[in-house]
């Protein structure tokens, strides 16, 4: 992967739930708007030079794949890319006899990136660049 820089901007805040109501800057990143599956599927097939109607379906059982494994029980690994796996959060019991399904408070698809990919993310340089530039506002 090329390496690029993070782009930063200033942004100014005011505290209002504050009595004197200071302001106060931070950095924030630069973001875009997201990019949808067919874009994302357009750039992959002219990289690898495949056919899209291969790289859905592939694309499609993938996370069909993943779902199911999670689901039971299995934590699903990509080398360099990092794993999936179901984390369910429960409420405690006071008695064994207490435990039921009406326990679980939330479950959901967890995702924890591989090494590799957490230090080529934290290895990238940022750039702080100027407000104006790309038309960003100035919060009040």
């Amino acid at each position: 992967m090329a390496a690029s820089n993070v782009k930063m901007f200033r942004r100014a805040k005011v505290l209002n739930y504050r009595d004197e109501k200071p302001t106060v800057y931070k950095l924030q990143q630069l973001t875009y708007p997201a990019i949808k599956e067919k874009d994302l599927v357009r750039y992959i097939c002219n990289s690898a030079n495949i056919p899209e109607s291969t790289l859905t379906a592939c694309l499609k059982a993938i996370a069909e794949g993943i779902v199911y494994f999670a689901i039971n029980g299995h934590r699903v690994v990509f080398d360099g890319f990092g794993g999936f796996y179901i984390n369910v959060r429960t409420k405690t019991a006071k008695t064994e006899e207490d435990l039921t399904a009406e326990n679980i408070v939330s479950s959901r698809l967890a995702y924890v990136p591989a090494t590799e990919l957490r230090e080529l993310i934290s290895a990238q340089g940022t750039e702080i660049v100027n407000n104006s530039q790309y038309g960003i506002a100035q919060e009040n």
